[in-house]
């Protein structure tokens, strides 16, 4: 399968699995835009065109669970007619406040330019259509929210 693949930065790179079998390819930053102390914008330096009927998925990498930084809309999702860069939102978690609680402190920005910061991969999109009805069918669990099956 072929996924168009537009360099908008001189040092953007191609995406790459990591080992043969991975799941999903690292994605490297060229660019790094500090919002604010606890929020940051990675840019990927590229856009990219998945065939039509998929839509292109980006998580952290699992290394990224050792920092105190979240990515903002985890997953993020690239539908095909995004012709736009990619980038990765990511917002700090507070590592400590004063004794009045209204200022934070932030740990510092996990990554530079250059680092691997996350991964993408493709999901199929199912056409689906949607038929109201004036009841659904009866379940077990019926409307039993969180924590209702007691797991």
């Amino acid at each position: 399968m072929i996924v168009k693949f537009k360099k908008l930065h001189p040092n953007a790179v191609i995406p790459k699995q990591a080992t043969e079998l991975a799941g999903g390819w690292d994605v490297t930053c060229t660019e790094i835009v500090q919002e604010s102390p606890d929020f940051i914008i990675c840019k990927l330096g590229f856009a990219l065109q998945p065939p039509v009927g998929y839509r292109v998925i980006l998580v952290p990498r699992s290394s990224f669970t050792k920092t105190k930084w979240i990515m903002q809309n985890a997953p993020g999702c690239a539908d095909a007619d995004y012709l736009g860069e990619y980038q990765y939102r990511l917002r700090a978690l507070p590592i400590k406040n004063n004794i009045l609680g209204t200022a934070f402190e932030y740990p510092e920005v996990p990554f530079k330019v250059g680092d691997r910061i996350g991964q993408i991969y493709l999901e199929e999109v199912i056409p689906i259509e949607f038929e109201e009805v004036e009841e659904l069918s009866q379940t077990e669990r019926g409307t039993g929210g969180f924590g209702s099956t007691n797991k």
